[in-house]
């Protein structure tokens, strides 16, 4: 209401200096939210649990409601600008503890076909494999839909994600299976968050 549409002023821009432009989301990370969205995300259940118990701003990636929301937000940009690209941004868990809402279980054990009896404690130990894939593939659902649709409404459109360098550490510490991802083709190029002054870390 401010300042205008800020996409629409930034791609205007881009062309006229020949710079192409991918606006960036932050995925499920309610850190910089509106706290009276924050709040209905609560009311509805759809926050990130974790093994306490407690809840965390962030959004379950399992529940189908927020898979929705951050598939529609990215189209959303690649539906109405012409944009160069789109690019995911914490596009993974915050790290391994989480999410073990009621949701979570009831679809991690539909997914099994049996009950967890420890839960959630059996998801770090004999279930710890099929845990982990379910996490990674929570993730893919949206990276995979977004990719697909978005390709689909623009052939040339690059989708792209910042990813974690630590592979594959990454699938199972945040969820974020981005070498697949690749080899899918579901992105046109990441951005490893490299983020150090040692050369050698480098």
């Amino acid at each position: 209401e401010k300042y205008g549409d800020q996409i629409a002023q930034c791609v205007a821009a881009g062309k006229k200096y020949g710079i192409e432009v991918h606006p960036w989301k932050v995925n499920w990370n309610l850190g910089n939210a509106p706290a009276d969205f924050i709040e209905k995300m609560r009311a509805e259940k759809r926050l990130l649990v974790n093994s306490k118990g407690e809840e965390g701003k962030w959004l379950c990636a399992s529940n189908p409601l927020n898979q929705q929301l951050e598939i529609d937000t990215m189209l959303e940009v690649a539906r109405n600008y012409d944009v160069d690209g789109i690019h995911f941004d914490y596009i993974r868990y915050p790290g391994g503890d989480g999410c073990f809402c009621d949701g979570c279980r009831e679809r991690f054990e539909k997914r099994l076909g049996h009950k967890v009896e420890n839960w959630p404690r059996d998801c770090g130990t004999v279930l710890k494999e099929e845990w982990m894939q379910f996490r990674c593939d929570n993730i893919t659902t949206v990276v995979r839909t977004v990719s697909e649709q978005a390709h689909k409404l623009k052939p040339n459109l690059k989708v792209s994600a910042a990813v974690f360098g630590d592979y594959p550490g990454c699938k199972y510490g945040v969820g974020q299976d981005w070498v697949y991802w690749c080899q899918q083709h579901y992105l046109d190029f990441v951005c490893p968050m490299d983020y150090t002054d040692s050369d050698t870390r480098f």
